[in-house]
């Protein structure tokens, strides 16, 4: 599948942090070279450090892995890595990522955070991976080093730097799928501007696509699709052998006529036709890839991001300086709210957010018995949202708006991590974060229009909170021989707490419902990481155990005597323990074949959840946490230059909601890859979710408009996607 919707997201780059993942490639015909020994370079820790090394369970997806799986969304990376998960709200909604059964969703915040070389981005969008030199995933808290919002795992982006040579490349790729095709030109160009010490690269992307799923009702005449526009520049400064800077700037247009970011379709499409179809849609049947709602949509989103880091070395240790800005403005028409092609409620959101970032640090040299890191960090946020409805029919224009709401979010953290030698087998690390979050919001009076009756009064109302925390981490490391180490580690990981404007609106005066506090987690995991003497094979794994005992989570609040004042509010008094383990492993059976494997086991239940007068969730599965996941790809590659690959993916049955009522069965996908690669082009046809599955990605809600008509609505998974792919490189 290719979805192009923050693009940029994946080229903004600081040299913060990069990684490295050196498979060497034959030139002409792009073969694993049997005479260079693999290297994984891990940076989860801010020091370069091995794989076989490291103390943490990672997947370090190389320029190789990346090209081969043809990894260009961002929604993929989890069909490559056992125990992570990504729902999404729609086609290019918000993306939230679940590790080890750590759940996130919409009404909260994401849990794991993503890095896109050293910006941090704690709510994604979906973004095209392209020009990408490695991706990271990291499973577990790495709140120690990284701060709020890394509570369940961190992902790390690098993009490819500028080079010394000149190069580049151009790809074309067209796609088809049920209800539509794509089209999308990218490239680079990169290469020294002052010899020795300037080095520069530009990149690009053009993209046109169709939706996944046609709107066959729109009173607008847009049935949906995506026009994107993207440029990047990078700088790379090495004045001397001790200094270098790096720079960057892109922006991102993405326009998109008659789609609403958030697309909710009906899940059991026979009852939704039978209920809607000659009522409220015009004697048309839905099916699989097509919906029918009246609610003019349109999605608009630009984006601009600036970064500026350096490296400094001395000869006691080196300096590191990163800062970054990033704004985005999105706007979001066409919330269907009865999720039909009859005029009723139709909603608007737009958000206008602004990031800054700043980090310093400075890391000894390495030693046989102890080495350290320092370092302090900055991070603000805000964002200005505004949300808007219509009654009846209407057009782009009709879109009333309610006041502004602004969030502000400020964190200052202090972290320190040592690594202590006890022995040439035996390292332990010891780690420690301060972080205050201060967290404010401002809610200005006014209403807003939701029809049938029902109309949010919005109280005028300025809230603000400061939480601090300390966040330790423990690691061992024990190295049995040069080609198998154990590892455990203990840490513990957190996001702030926040404000209930909805219990504002409702007119609840109680402090402790207005704002919840923050949300802590303790993650204990056992792993080990071998590989074969000739350093063909390499196999790792854990175990783990996660709990938290003040998890935040919509829920009812009730008042001191056990009644129910206010629904739909985040609390953090409940509760989840969530234990597993997973495998993961390469085989570079010969230069031409190779084999990877992943699986993922997860039992994570809530152990205190009240949703609502009655219901406690307690034993329940965790919302978006499938009981099981793994995939495996196999590649063959022919002397001639032609390769043939071919992926399987499962998932378990998964709650989509945390009440349990609506399940995703179990499913499982099937991708083929046929290729050609030449000395200075390759051509590759591919085929993804050829079984065409219909798979939910994200919460399952009940109607907005009718209530419980029996069903219920989710965004869904890309399609059966065929499509070739024509690359030139120089």
């Amino acid at each position: 599948m290719i979805k192009y919707g923050l693009q940029g997201a994946c080229s903004a780059s600081i040299f913060i942090c990069w990684v490295q993942v050196a498979w060497a490639d034959d030139s002409t015909t792009g073969k694993l070279a049997t005479n260079e020994v693999e290297r994984i370079v891990v940076t989860a820790t801010k020091r370069n450090t091995e794989f076989q090394d490291s103390d943490a369970s990672v997947t370090v997806l190389g320029i190789t892995a990346i090209d081969q799986a043809r990894l260009r969304d961002f929604s993929r990376i989890d069909d490559l890595v056992p125990n992570v998960q990504f729902t999404e709200s729609g086609q290019r909604g918000s993306i939230f990522i679940t590790v080890r059964g750590v759940e996130s969703n919409p009404f909260i915040v994401n849990r794991a955070a993503v890095y896109i070389d050293g910006i941090p981005f704690r709510e994604l969008s979906n973004s095209v991976l392209n020009q990408i030199e490695s991706v990271e995933v990291l499973r577990g808290p790495q709140a120690t080093l990284y701060g709020a919002n890394t509570e369940s795992g961190l992902i790390l982006v690098t993009t490819k730097p500028p080079t010394d040579t000149a190069e580049g490349n151009i790809r074309i790729t067209g796609t088809h799928f049920p209800s539509g095709n794509s089209i999308e030109t990218d490239g680079a160009l990169s290469g020294s501007l002052l010899p020795g010490t300037l080095t520069g690269s530009v990149a690009f992307t053009l993209a046109q696509e169709d939706a996944y799923l046609k709107n066959k009702g729109t009173s607008t005449g847009e049935t949906g699709e995506f026009t994107e526009h993207y440029l990047q520049g990078r700088l790379r400064w090495t004045p001397n052998d001790r200094l270098t800077v790096n720079a960057l700037a892109y922006w991102l247009d993405l326009d998109a006529p008659g789609i609403f970011g958030q697309q909710y379709v009906p899940l059991n499409l026979a009852l939704y036709n039978s209920l809607y179809a000659d009522n409220f849609n015009g004697g048309h049947l839905a099916d699989d890839w097509t919906y029918y709602e009246d609610a003019p949509k349109y999605f608009t989103e630009q984006q601009f991001v600036a970064g500026l880091s350096a490296t400094y070395q001395v000869a006691y240790g080196s300096w590191d300086l990163a800062a970054s800005h990033r704004q985005v403005e999105k706007d979001h028409k066409g919330l269907d709210f009865d999720l039909t092609a009859t005029p009723a409620v139709a909603g608007r959101e737009a958000n206008d957010e602004k990031f800054n970032n700043v980090e310093a640090r400075f890391s000894s040299l390495l030693s046989d018995s102890f080495d350290y890191m320092v370092g302090a960090s900055y991070y603000q946020a805000t964002n200005d949202n505004i949300k808007a409805t219509f009654i009846g029919p209407g057009d782009l224009n009709s879109y009333i708006a309610a006041p502004v709401q602004r969030k502000k979010s400020e964190d200052v953290g202090l972290f320190g991590s040592a690594n202590f030698y006890a022995s040439t087998q035996l390292r332990i690390t010891a780690g420690l974060r301060y972080d205050q979050a201060k967290r404010s919001t401002v809610q200005q009076a006014g209403t807003l229009d939701l029809g049938f009756g029902s109309v949010v009064v919005y109280p005028e109302a300025q809230l603000a909170k400061t939480y601090d925390i300390l966040l330790p981490r423990l690691a061992l490391h024990y190295k049995l021989t040069d080609d198998l180490a154990l590892h455990a580690s203990a840490a513990r990981g957190y996001i702030p707490g926040g404000f209930n404007l909805v219990a504002v609106q409702q007119g609840v005066a109680d402090d402790d419902i207005i704002s919840y506090d923050s949300e802590t987690l303790w993650s204990r995991e056992v792993g080990f990481k071998w590989r074969s003497a000739d350093q063909k094979m390499r196999l790792s794994g854990a175990v783990f155990y996660i709990n938290s005992d003040n998890w935040q989570e919509i829920q009812i609040a009730t008042d001191e005597q056990g009644r129910p004042v206010s629904s739909d509010f985040i609390g953090s008094d409940a509760s989840i323990r969530s234990k597993g383990l997973e495998l993961e492993g390469h085989w570079q059976v010969s230069s031409a074949f190779s084999v990877d494997a992943h699986i993922g086991y997860v039992d994570a239940k809530y152990r205190d959840l009240q949703v609502d007068e009655s219901l406690n969730v307690r034993h329940q599965p965790i919302q978006f946490v499938p009981k099981y996941d793994g995939g495996m790809a196999l590649r063959y590659q022919w002397q001639n230059g032609i390769y043939a690959r071919t992926e399987v993916g499962f998932n378990g049955e998964t709650s989509l909601r945390a009440r349990g009522d609506i399940r995703q069965a179990a499913t499982t996908t099937l991708g083929l890859q046929l290729g050609y690669v030449a000395n200075k082009f390759a051509v590759r046809l591919f085929g993804e979710n050829l079984t065409n599955e219909r798979k939910a990605s994200g919460l399952a809600i009940e109607n907005l408009a009718f209530g419980n008509d029996g069903l219920f609505y989710a965004p869904l998974d890309a399609p059966r996607v065929i499509g070739l792919e024509l690359e030139t490189w120089f």
